[in-house]
Protein backbone atom coordinates (compact mmCIF):
# COMPACT_ATOMS: atom_id res chain seq x y z
CA UNK A 1 0.00 0.00 0.00
CA UNK A 2 2.61 2.42 0.51
CA UNK A 3 4.28 1.98 -2.35
CA UNK A 4 1.14 3.27 -4.21
CA UNK A 5 0.82 5.94 -2.32
CA UNK A 6 3.89 7.55 -2.19
CA UNK A 7 4.90 7.27 -6.07
CA UNK A 8 1.27 9.23 -6.56
CA UNK A 9 2.41 11.91 -3.56
CA UNK A 10 5.67 12.60 -5.66
CA UNK A 11 3.72 12.94 -9.33
CA UNK A 12 1.40 15.88 -7.52
CA UNK A 13 1.89 19.45 -9.72
CA UNK A 14 3.97 21.63 -7.86
CA UNK A 15 2.14 24.78 -6.02
CA UNK A 16 3.58 27.81 -5.80
CA UNK A 17 3.37 29.74 -2.11
CA UNK A 18 -0.06 31.77 -1.30
CA UNK A 19 0.30 34.35 1.42
CA UNK A 20 -3.14 33.95 2.76
CA UNK A 21 -3.50 35.73 6.31
CA UNK A 22 -6.22 35.45 8.31
CA UNK A 23 -7.99 38.55 9.61
CA UNK A 24 -11.02 39.85 12.02
CA UNK A 25 -12.14 43.14 13.68
CA UNK A 26 -14.90 41.87 16.92
CA UNK A 27 -16.17 44.25 19.26
CA UNK A 28 -19.12 44.51 21.74
CA UNK A 29 -20.97 47.92 23.15
CA UNK A 30 -23.88 48.76 24.80
CA UNK A 31 -25.94 52.00 24.89
CA UNK A 32 -29.33 53.19 25.09
CA UNK A 33 -31.69 55.12 23.21
CA UNK A 34 -30.95 53.95 20.12
CA UNK A 35 -33.19 51.79 17.36
CA UNK A 36 -32.76 49.18 14.87
CA UNK A 37 -32.42 51.75 12.33
CA UNK A 38 -30.19 55.03 13.48
CA UNK A 39 -28.79 57.36 11.18
CA UNK A 40 -25.32 55.80 12.44
CA UNK A 41 -23.74 52.35 12.14
CA UNK A 42 -22.80 50.26 15.41
CA UNK A 43 -19.84 48.26 15.11
CA UNK A 44 -19.39 45.77 12.81
CA UNK A 45 -17.86 42.25 13.21
CA UNK A 46 -15.69 40.53 10.80
CA UNK A 47 -13.02 37.64 9.91
CA UNK A 48 -11.54 36.92 6.91
CA UNK A 49 -9.22 36.03 4.35
CA UNK A 50 -6.96 37.69 2.07
CA UNK A 51 -4.44 36.18 -0.09
CA UNK A 52 -1.93 37.11 -2.99
CA UNK A 53 -0.25 34.62 -5.23
CA UNK A 54 3.10 35.57 -7.34
CA UNK A 55 2.59 35.21 -11.00
CA UNK A 56 5.88 36.40 -11.72
CA UNK A 57 7.28 39.49 -13.53
CA UNK A 58 5.73 42.15 -10.97
CA UNK A 59 1.75 40.54 -11.23
CA UNK A 60 0.20 39.21 -8.11
CA UNK A 61 -3.18 37.71 -8.17
CA UNK A 62 -5.43 38.65 -5.29
CA UNK A 63 -8.53 37.55 -3.52
CA UNK A 64 -10.65 38.20 -0.32
CA UNK A 65 -13.34 36.75 1.69
CA UNK A 66 -14.94 38.34 4.47
CA UNK A 67 -17.55 36.99 6.86
CA UNK A 68 -20.02 39.72 8.78
CA UNK A 69 -21.66 38.52 12.06
CA UNK A 70 -23.75 39.68 15.00
CA UNK A 71 -21.13 38.94 18.03
CA UNK A 72 -24.09 38.75 20.46
CA UNK A 73 -26.30 35.63 19.00
CA UNK A 74 -24.18 34.57 16.18
CA UNK A 75 -26.09 34.99 13.19
CA UNK A 76 -25.03 36.21 9.61
CA UNK A 77 -24.93 40.15 9.20
CA UNK A 78 -24.63 42.57 11.81
CA UNK A 79 -26.07 46.19 12.79
CA UNK A 80 -23.16 47.95 10.83
CA UNK A 81 -25.89 46.89 7.82
CA UNK A 82 -28.95 48.81 7.56
CA UNK A 83 -30.81 46.36 5.46
CA UNK A 84 -29.52 43.24 6.95
CA UNK A 85 -31.93 41.97 9.90
CA UNK A 86 -35.14 44.46 8.71
CA UNK A 87 -35.96 46.21 6.08
CA UNK A 88 -34.59 49.62 6.15
CA UNK A 89 -36.74 52.17 4.41
CA UNK A 90 -38.04 50.05 2.23
CA UNK A 91 -34.79 48.01 1.28
CA UNK A 92 -35.07 44.17 1.64
CA UNK A 93 -33.93 41.91 4.11
CA UNK A 94 -30.14 40.56 3.22
CA UNK A 95 -29.63 38.14 5.61
CA UNK A 96 -29.30 35.63 2.45
CA UNK A 97 -25.42 36.78 1.58
CA UNK A 98 -23.31 34.08 3.45
CA UNK A 99 -20.37 36.80 2.60
CA UNK A 100 -21.29 40.30 3.01
CA UNK A 101 -18.02 41.55 2.97
CA UNK A 102 -15.60 41.52 0.46
CA UNK A 103 -16.41 38.39 -1.92
CA UNK A 104 -13.48 39.06 -4.95
CA UNK A 105 -10.78 37.84 -6.70
CA UNK A 106 -8.36 40.21 -9.16
CA UNK A 107 -5.37 41.35 -10.44
CA UNK A 108 -1.95 43.76 -9.02
CA UNK A 109 1.12 45.41 -10.16
CA UNK A 110 2.99 48.55 -10.42
CA UNK A 111 -0.02 49.74 -12.54
CA UNK A 112 -2.63 49.39 -9.86
CA UNK A 113 -5.42 46.85 -9.00
CA UNK A 114 -8.33 45.73 -10.40
CA UNK A 115 -11.22 43.81 -8.63
CA UNK A 116 -13.74 41.50 -9.67
CA UNK A 117 -16.83 40.24 -7.73
CA UNK A 118 -18.37 42.08 -4.29
CA UNK A 119 -16.65 44.86 -3.46
CA UNK A 120 -16.46 48.24 -1.27
CA UNK A 121 -18.05 50.74 -2.79
CA UNK A 122 -15.37 53.73 -3.38
CA UNK A 123 -17.40 56.58 -1.82
CA UNK A 124 -18.09 54.89 1.35
CA UNK A 125 -14.63 54.01 1.55
CA UNK A 126 -12.91 57.09 0.88
CA UNK A 127 -15.21 59.77 2.39
CA UNK A 128 -15.56 57.81 6.26
CA UNK A 129 -11.69 58.76 6.39
CA UNK A 130 -12.86 62.56 6.79
CA UNK A 131 -15.36 61.33 9.68
CA UNK A 132 -13.77 61.70 13.31
CA UNK A 133 -16.35 58.35 13.89
CA UNK A 134 -15.09 56.72 10.44
CA UNK A 135 -18.88 56.03 10.24
CA UNK A 136 -18.87 53.83 12.79
CA UNK A 137 -21.09 54.11 16.26
CA UNK A 138 -23.44 56.38 17.28
CA UNK A 139 -21.12 59.31 16.61
CA UNK A 140 -20.78 58.28 12.76
CA UNK A 141 -21.73 60.85 10.09
CA UNK A 142 -25.65 60.80 9.06
CA UNK A 143 -25.30 58.83 6.33
CA UNK A 144 -26.60 59.26 3.02
CA UNK A 145 -30.14 56.99 2.03
CA UNK A 146 -27.95 55.74 -1.48
CA UNK A 147 -25.20 54.74 0.69
CA UNK A 148 -23.86 51.12 0.23
CA UNK A 149 -21.03 49.96 1.68
CA UNK A 150 -20.56 47.09 -0.68
CA UNK A 151 -21.71 46.41 -4.17
CA UNK A 152 -22.23 43.24 -5.74
CA UNK A 153 -21.59 42.10 -9.74
CA UNK A 154 -18.65 44.68 -10.08
CA UNK A 155 -15.79 46.01 -11.14
CA UNK A 156 -13.60 48.26 -9.61
CA UNK A 157 -9.98 50.00 -10.58
CA UNK A 158 -7.67 51.50 -8.18
CA UNK A 159 -4.33 53.28 -9.68
CA UNK A 160 -0.93 53.67 -7.56
CA UNK A 161 0.04 56.78 -5.75
CA UNK A 162 1.95 58.95 -7.85
CA UNK A 163 3.06 62.49 -5.52
CA UNK A 164 -0.03 61.64 -3.36
CA UNK A 165 -2.83 61.32 -6.32
CA UNK A 166 -4.74 58.69 -6.63
CA UNK A 167 -7.63 57.40 -8.62
CA UNK A 168 -10.24 54.81 -8.47
CA UNK A 169 -13.33 53.17 -10.47
CA UNK A 170 -16.08 50.98 -10.61
CA UNK A 171 -18.55 49.37 -13.04
CA UNK A 172 -21.63 47.49 -11.49
CA UNK A 173 -24.30 45.85 -13.70
CA UNK A 174 -28.08 45.91 -12.64
CA UNK A 175 -30.45 43.14 -12.55
CA UNK A 176 -32.02 43.49 -15.68
CA UNK A 177 -30.51 41.11 -18.58
CA UNK A 178 -31.47 40.71 -21.84
CA UNK A 179 -32.25 36.77 -21.32
CA UNK A 180 -33.57 36.88 -17.51
CA UNK A 181 -35.38 40.42 -16.80
CA UNK A 182 -36.72 39.05 -13.52
CA UNK A 183 -39.65 41.74 -11.74
CA UNK A 184 -39.92 44.17 -9.17
CA UNK A 185 -41.59 43.81 -6.11
CA UNK A 186 -43.01 46.00 -3.54
CA UNK A 187 -45.37 46.48 -0.64
CA UNK A 188 -48.02 48.81 -0.45
CA UNK A 189 -49.91 49.26 3.17
CA UNK A 190 -53.26 50.86 3.58
CA UNK A 191 -52.81 52.06 7.58
CA UNK A 192 -55.90 53.63 7.49
CA UNK A 193 -57.91 50.32 7.15
CA UNK A 194 -59.01 48.00 9.83
CA UNK A 195 -56.99 45.82 9.91
CA UNK A 196 -54.68 47.39 7.98
CA UNK A 197 -54.35 46.01 4.30
CA UNK A 198 -51.13 45.40 2.57
CA UNK A 199 -50.86 44.87 -1.17
CA UNK A 200 -47.58 43.21 -3.17
CA UNK A 201 -46.93 44.93 -6.22
CA UNK A 202 -44.55 42.82 -9.19
CA UNK A 203 -43.20 44.58 -12.10
CA UNK A 204 -41.10 43.35 -14.96
CA UNK A 205 -37.56 44.80 -14.50
CA UNK A 206 -37.40 46.16 -17.82
CA UNK A 207 -40.87 47.78 -18.19
CA UNK A 208 -40.29 50.22 -14.69
CA UNK A 209 -37.76 52.30 -15.84
CA UNK A 210 -36.31 52.20 -12.48
CA UNK A 211 -33.05 49.43 -13.73
CA UNK A 212 -29.99 51.20 -14.04
CA UNK A 213 -26.11 49.77 -14.39
CA UNK A 214 -23.87 51.47 -11.80
CA UNK A 215 -20.70 53.86 -11.56
CA UNK A 216 -18.63 55.42 -9.08
CA UNK A 217 -15.27 57.36 -9.44
CA UNK A 218 -12.87 59.01 -7.11
CA UNK A 219 -9.99 60.82 -7.08
CA UNK A 220 -7.84 61.76 -3.80
CA UNK A 221 -4.82 63.26 -2.93
CA UNK A 222 -2.75 62.27 0.56
CA UNK A 223 0.96 63.42 0.84
CA UNK A 224 1.97 64.69 4.30
CA UNK A 225 -0.52 66.32 6.67
CA UNK A 226 -3.10 67.29 3.85
CA UNK A 227 -5.87 64.84 2.88
CA UNK A 228 -8.14 65.82 0.15
CA UNK A 229 -10.78 63.36 -1.99
CA UNK A 230 -13.80 63.80 -4.08
CA UNK A 231 -16.57 61.20 -5.41
CA UNK A 232 -19.18 60.65 -7.95
CA UNK A 233 -21.55 57.19 -7.53
CA UNK A 234 -24.49 56.28 -9.12
CA UNK A 235 -25.39 52.60 -7.14
CA UNK A 236 -26.96 49.61 -9.69
CA UNK A 237 -30.73 49.76 -9.83
CA UNK A 238 -31.35 53.16 -8.12
CA UNK A 239 -33.92 54.69 -10.53
CA UNK A 240 -30.65 56.99 -11.22
CA UNK A 241 -30.30 58.51 -7.68
CA UNK A 242 -26.74 59.67 -7.45
CA UNK A 243 -24.19 60.97 -4.38
CA UNK A 244 -21.47 63.34 -4.78
CA UNK A 245 -19.06 64.18 -1.71
CA UNK A 246 -15.90 66.38 -1.21
CA UNK A 247 -13.43 65.94 1.80
CA UNK A 248 -10.80 67.75 3.08
CA UNK A 249 -8.56 67.79 6.20
CA UNK A 250 -5.50 68.84 7.93
CA UNK A 251 -3.34 68.01 10.29
CA UNK A 252 -2.02 70.01 13.24
CA UNK A 253 0.56 68.43 15.64
CA UNK A 254 -1.99 65.78 17.29
CA UNK A 255 -4.71 67.00 16.32
CA UNK A 256 -6.82 66.89 12.71
CA UNK A 257 -9.34 69.05 11.25
CA UNK A 258 -11.55 68.15 8.60
CA UNK A 259 -14.35 69.15 6.43
CA UNK A 260 -16.93 67.11 4.34
CA UNK A 261 -20.17 67.65 2.26
CA UNK A 262 -22.27 65.30 0.93
CA UNK A 263 -25.29 65.71 -1.63
CA UNK A 264 -27.78 62.99 -2.59
CA UNK A 265 -30.14 62.71 -5.16
CA UNK A 266 -32.56 59.96 -4.09
CA UNK A 267 -35.33 59.35 -7.01
CA UNK A 268 -37.33 57.15 -4.69
CA UNK A 269 -35.43 53.63 -4.25
CA UNK A 270 -33.09 52.07 -2.04
CA UNK A 271 -31.33 49.23 -1.59
CA UNK A 272 -29.97 49.16 -4.99
CA UNK A 273 -26.32 47.40 -6.02
CA UNK A 274 -26.11 45.39 -2.57
CA UNK A 275 -29.55 42.70 -2.69
CA UNK A 276 -33.15 43.75 -3.62
CA UNK A 277 -34.16 47.29 -4.30
CA UNK A 278 -37.36 48.86 -2.73
CA UNK A 279 -39.51 51.15 -3.53
CA UNK A 280 -38.55 54.07 -0.41
CA UNK A 281 -40.85 55.30 2.56
CA UNK A 282 -41.94 58.51 3.32
CA UNK A 283 -43.52 59.75 6.67
CA UNK A 284 -46.35 62.23 7.17
CA UNK A 285 -46.93 64.67 9.98
CA UNK A 286 -50.87 64.02 10.62
CA UNK A 287 -53.26 66.49 12.74
CA UNK A 288 -52.15 64.81 16.23
CA UNK A 289 -48.28 65.63 15.28
CA UNK A 290 -47.21 62.00 15.10
CA UNK A 291 -45.04 60.51 12.09
CA UNK A 292 -47.17 57.92 9.88
CA UNK A 293 -45.72 55.58 8.01
CA UNK A 294 -46.92 55.80 4.37
CA UNK A 295 -44.76 52.54 3.26
CA UNK A 296 -43.44 51.65 0.22
CA UNK A 297 -44.29 54.49 -2.65
CA UNK A 298 -41.05 55.92 -3.88
CA UNK A 299 -41.08 59.32 -3.08
CA UNK A 300 -37.99 61.24 -4.00
CA UNK A 301 -35.53 62.91 -1.38
CA UNK A 302 -32.63 65.72 -1.51
CA UNK A 303 -30.26 65.74 1.14
CA UNK A 304 -26.94 67.97 1.60
CA UNK A 305 -24.81 67.39 4.50
CA UNK A 306 -22.04 69.13 5.30
CA UNK A 307 -19.25 68.13 8.52
CA UNK A 308 -17.30 69.65 10.95
CA UNK A 309 -15.15 67.38 12.55
CA UNK A 310 -12.14 66.93 15.26
CA UNK A 311 -9.44 64.16 16.37
CA UNK A 312 -6.91 64.51 18.90
CA UNK A 313 -4.37 62.52 20.09
CA UNK A 314 -4.77 62.94 24.14
CA UNK A 315 -2.89 60.77 26.29
CA UNK A 316 -3.13 56.89 25.47
CA UNK A 317 -5.96 57.24 22.85
CA UNK A 318 -8.02 59.74 20.77
CA UNK A 319 -10.56 62.21 21.20
CA UNK A 320 -13.28 62.79 18.22
CA UNK A 321 -16.05 64.98 18.10
CA UNK A 322 -18.32 66.21 15.15
CA UNK A 323 -21.15 68.74 14.37
CA UNK A 324 -23.03 67.89 11.02
CA UNK A 325 -26.15 69.85 9.49
CA UNK A 326 -28.43 67.92 6.89
CA UNK A 327 -30.31 69.82 4.44
CA UNK A 328 -33.58 66.84 4.41
CA UNK A 329 -35.85 67.19 1.74
CA UNK A 330 -38.83 64.76 0.77
CA UNK A 331 -40.04 65.53 -2.57
CA UNK A 332 -44.22 66.27 -3.28
CA UNK A 333 -45.06 65.39 0.38
CA UNK A 334 -47.19 67.78 2.32
CA UNK A 335 -48.50 67.13 5.43
CA UNK A 336 -51.71 68.01 8.32
CA UNK A 337 -49.92 70.59 9.79
CA UNK A 338 -49.35 72.69 5.87
CA UNK A 339 -45.43 71.97 6.13
CA UNK A 340 -43.61 71.14 3.68
CA UNK A 341 -40.82 68.10 4.05
CA UNK A 342 -38.02 70.52 4.33
CA UNK A 343 -36.33 69.97 7.43
CA UNK A 344 -33.20 71.07 9.16
CA UNK A 345 -30.95 68.46 11.04
CA UNK A 346 -28.38 68.75 12.89
CA UNK A 347 -25.73 66.27 14.83
CA UNK A 348 -23.59 66.19 17.76
CA UNK A 349 -20.98 64.12 18.68
CA UNK A 350 -18.18 63.38 21.18
CA UNK A 351 -16.36 60.26 21.84
CA UNK A 352 -13.17 58.96 23.75
CA UNK A 353 -11.02 55.91 22.05
CA UNK A 354 -8.82 54.23 24.95
CA UNK A 355 -5.65 52.32 23.50
CA UNK A 356 -5.25 49.02 25.55
CA UNK A 357 -2.56 47.74 23.20
CA UNK A 358 -2.00 47.99 19.70
CA UNK A 359 -4.83 45.93 18.79
CA UNK A 360 -7.24 46.03 21.53
CA UNK A 361 -8.96 49.19 22.58
CA UNK A 362 -12.02 50.32 24.65
CA UNK A 363 -14.23 53.27 23.60
CA UNK A 364 -17.52 55.49 24.48
CA UNK A 365 -19.77 57.83 22.60
CA UNK A 366 -22.45 59.90 23.10
CA UNK A 367 -24.47 61.87 20.43
CA UNK A 368 -27.62 64.43 19.71
CA UNK A 369 -29.11 64.23 16.94
CA UNK A 370 -32.15 67.54 15.89
CA UNK A 371 -34.73 66.11 13.25
CA UNK A 372 -36.50 69.28 13.16
CA UNK A 373 -39.74 67.05 12.95
CA UNK A 374 -40.72 64.06 13.60
CA UNK A 375 -41.02 62.54 9.79
CA UNK A 376 -37.14 62.76 9.59
CA UNK A 377 -36.96 61.39 13.28
CA UNK A 378 -39.27 58.56 12.15
CA UNK A 379 -37.20 58.32 8.84
CA UNK A 380 -33.80 58.04 10.18
CA UNK A 381 -34.57 56.06 13.66
CA UNK A 382 -37.79 54.18 13.34
CA UNK A 383 -39.23 56.57 16.46
CA UNK A 384 -41.67 59.37 16.48
CA UNK A 385 -39.18 61.37 18.04
CA UNK A 386 -37.89 65.00 16.34
CA UNK A 387 -34.56 64.10 18.54
CA UNK A 388 -32.56 61.44 20.22
CA UNK A 389 -29.77 60.83 22.45
CA UNK A 390 -27.45 58.18 21.89
CA UNK A 391 -24.81 56.99 23.73
CA UNK A 392 -22.47 53.91 23.48
CA UNK A 393 -19.59 52.40 25.24
CA UNK A 394 -17.47 49.29 23.84
CA UNK A 395 -14.36 47.69 22.82
CA UNK A 396 -12.93 46.34 19.94
CA UNK A 397 -10.02 43.74 18.83
CA UNK A 398 -8.26 43.13 15.89
CA UNK A 399 -6.02 40.31 14.78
Amino acid sequence: MPAMIFPALYNLPYIPSVNCPLWGRNGVKTGGNVSHNPPFHLPDRRDGFRGTEDLGGGLKATFELEKRFDLFDGTSGNTNVANYKSAANGASANSGKDWDGAANIGLASDWGRVRFGRVNELTTETIRKFDPFYQYGVGSMILSSQRSARIDNTARYDSPKWAGFSFGASYSLGKNTRNDPGTWTYTTTNSKASPPVTTTTSENWSTNGKTNDGYGVNLSYDNGPFMATANYSRVADSNDSSTWNVGLAYKFGTARISLLYESTDDKGVTGGGNGTPALSKYYVIGADGKATNKSATGKGLDQDLWLLGLEWDIGPGQLDASVQWMQWDQDGVSHATGKTSDRDVWKYAVGYTYNLSKRTSAYAQVSYTDFDEKDAGMYYSGMDRSGIWATQIGMTHKF
